[in-house]
């Protein structure tokens, strides 16, 4: 009997002391947890254009780079590239999100120097300078 009580004790003190600790990796941030706080792939580190929407506006980004979004449409979006509009459409499943992440970034302090294209859209601009 008194075997039976000192391994129940051992076993409970064992257990509570499994429970308490916290696992090994408690700090870090898994990849699939950063895309479900809507932190747009790429920038969580470094910030700035998101790196697939940076390869539409060609072989270098320009200093103050406009992408214009129709708010109703994820699978497209106007560039500013060298003076003018350029429309780019039919994005893969990781574009769109870097698209959808645009909503959440504020929009451009001030119109775009070109005006945008005239098409009946309300269009959300973000400035990335």
């Amino acid at each position: 009997m008194r075997n039976v009580v000192s391994a129940l004790v051992v076993s409970l003190l064992v257990g509570a002391g499994a429970i308490a600790s916290t696992p090994a990796n408690a700090g870090s941030v898994v990849a699939a947890q950063a895309k479900q706080a809507g932190v747009p792939p790429g920038l969580a580190k470094k910030g700035g254009v998101p790196p697939g929407l940076a390869k539409r506006f060609g072989p270098s980004l320009p200093a103050k780079a406009y992408i214009a979004v129709d708010p109703r449409s994820d699978d497209r979006a106007w560039f500013l590239i060298d003076g003018r509009w350029v429309l780019h459409e039919g994005f893969d499943a990781d574009l769109r999100l870097e698209v959808r992440s645009l909503a959440a970034l504020p929009p451009a302090p001030q119109p775009p120097p070109v005006p945008l294209p005239k098409v009946a859209v309300g269009f959300r601009v973000v400035l990335f300078d």
